[in-house]
């Protein structure tokens, strides 16, 4: 027999074999025993069962079909699954846009301005068209009193001129309204993407600094155990940055103080973020900003930085009492 021949008559004997063999069906019977049967009862499919060979190995495992509120509580599991996987994919998505389109904050603050400056230049328009609608509407109502006063009736095109310039007024008021809301939304989703920002340069500067801190010589970092001293290490570090930044404080949240940029060659600007660690553990990262000058990198390079990010982990370490 050649070897092609024997190649096919092991197939067929091995299928053969596969069609033979039988499976079983293993489940707990009413009394709750555990039974082994040739055949699926009815009560089986309501309970689950498995399949398995002759040999008693596992085959499939078939779970206990599922009521009707037990398929409900499914459908809305996996629905809230598939929401919150799709807002996780468009927070990743928003993410790599905010680090492709920005290099620092103040890339962030220059496209807030130039996104709200159409509509602060229509707001302020709007305000000098209502101060001259107003004193029109001053001078007209002063008209109608005149006539009235002369027991004369007030003529209907100074009625009708009232009327208009009311009407316009309460237009422009409501595109002015309309106006500040839009104004108000980019600021705070400019915020919300700067806070962001923010996170994401110091998740990046975790991972350099657990490389080789020596690259980093403007940053620090502090690993809080629990919530509760991550708590207290965050209000001292709110107390630390307003005692330290060079000038006033811009942004304080939850999870990032940043103070306005150094102006001069001697000024610091401090931007403090944290970000969470395992568990209830948080990391809270310091950054020091000098001026952009050579006097500035010259601060930024001296002892006068070494010194102040170890009293910052100080600071921000003590305890309570």
């Amino acid at each position: 027999m050649s070897l092609k021949h024997l190649l096919l008559f092991l197939t067929l004997v091995v299928a053969a074999a596969a069609v033979d063999a039988k499976n079983f069906y293993r489940f707990k019977d009413s009394n709750g025993r555990l039974v082994v049967k040739d055949y699926l009862p009815n009560s089986a499919l309501k309970s689950g069962y498995e399949v398995i060979n002759e040999s008693g190995r596992l085959i499939e495992r078939v779970p206990a079909m599922m009521t009707k509120e037990e398929k409900q509580a499914e459908r809305v599991r996996q629905e809230k699954l598939a929401k919150q996987q799709a807002k996780e994919r468009k927070a990743r998505l928003h993410d790599r846009m905010l680090l492709r389109q920005y290099r620092t904050i103040d890339d962030i603050k220059r496209t807030e301005e130039n996104q709200t400056a159409s509509l602060d230049i229509n707001i302020s328009i709007l305000n000098g068209h209502n101060k001259t609608l107003d004193k029109k509407l001053t001078d007209l109502q002063s008209s109608a009193a005149n006539f009235e006063r002369k027991g004369k009736a007030i003529p209907k095109s100074v009625l009708s001129q009232i009327d208009a310039t009311k009407e316009q007024i309460n237009e422009n008021n409501a595109s002015i309204d309309r106006y500040n809301k839009q104004v108000k939304a980019i600021e705070e989703q400019f915020k919300s993407d700067l806070v962001r920002f923010k996170e994401l340069q110091a998740m990046r500067m975790v991972e350099r600094y657990a490389q080789d801190q020596r690259s980093i010589p403007t940053a620090t970092q502090m690993l809080c155990e629990n919530s509760r001293a991550c708590e207290r290490s965050w209000k001292l570090a709110q107390i630390f940055a307003h005692e330290n930044a060079s000038n006033k404080l811009e942004i304080v949240t939850d999870s990032l103080i940043i103070s306005s940029k150094p102006q001069t060659d001697e000024q610091l600007g401090l931007s403090i973020t944290r970000i969470p660690a395992k568990e209830n553990s948080m990391q809270i990262v310091l950054e020091v900003q000098c001026k952009d000058s050579e006097a500035g990198k010259k601060l930024c390079d001296s002892n006068t930085i070494t010194q102040l990010k170890q009293e910052f982990i100080q600071y921000i370490s003590q305890s309570e009492g």
